[in-house]
C-alpha cells in the first residue's frame, strides 16, 4: 500500500511541475520618465543549457535586440539586467499574465528607480507534459 502511496504522490508531483507556465514569450510595458514614454518589449527564450536568457527592444528610440547580461525567474521573481544600462526586479502575478516591479537606472545613466508593468504579449508557450504531448 505505501508503495502505491509514493508512486501515486510521485506522478501528481511530476504532473503538476510538467504543466507548469513558463515567463518565456514577450512582455511588454512602458516606462515613464521626465523626458516621457519609452515602451520596452522584453524577448524571453530557453538557452542551449534550459536556462533562460533575453533580449530587449525600445522601439521608441528604435532599439533591438539589447542583450540582457542576466536573467533569472524563482516564482514569484523575475529579475534581470542590461549592464550600464539598468535592471528590473518584479514579481508575477499568479496567471503569469503581469510582472510589477521596479527599473533601476544604471549609476551611468543617472541612477533612480521606475515603476515598471510588463504584460505578457499574447498566450504563453506551451509546456511539454510528461509523455510528450502539450498542455492546453
Amino acid at each position: 500500500m505505501k508503495r502505491l502511496f509514493y508512486g501515486l504522490l510521485i506522478s501528481l508531483l511530476l504532473a503538476v511541475s510538467a504543466r507548469a507556465q513558463t515567463v518565456e514569450g514577450d512582455w511588454q510595458g512602458t516606462l515613464k520618465v521626465s523626458a516621457g514614454e519609452v515602451r520596452l518589449v522584453l524577448h524571453v527564450t530557453k538557452d542551449e543549457k534550459g536556462g533562460l536568457k533575453a533580449t530587449l527592444d525600445s522601439p521608441d528610440p528604435n532599439a533591438r535586440g539589447i542583450p540582457v547580461t542576466s536573467i533569472s525567474f524563482v516564482e514569484p521573481a523575475l529579475r534581470f539586467e542590461i549592464q550600464e544600462i539598468g535592471s528590473f526586479e518584479g514579481a508575477i502575478d499568479k496567471e503569469l499574465a503581469t510582472v510589477s516591479g521596479t527599473w533601476t537606472v544604471a549609476a551611468t545613466q543617472g541612477g533612480g528607480t521606475v515603476p515598471l508593468v510588463l504584460k505578457r504579449a499574447g498566450a504563453a508557450p506551451k509546456e511539454k507534459q510528461a509523455g510528450g504531448s502539450e498542455s492546453p
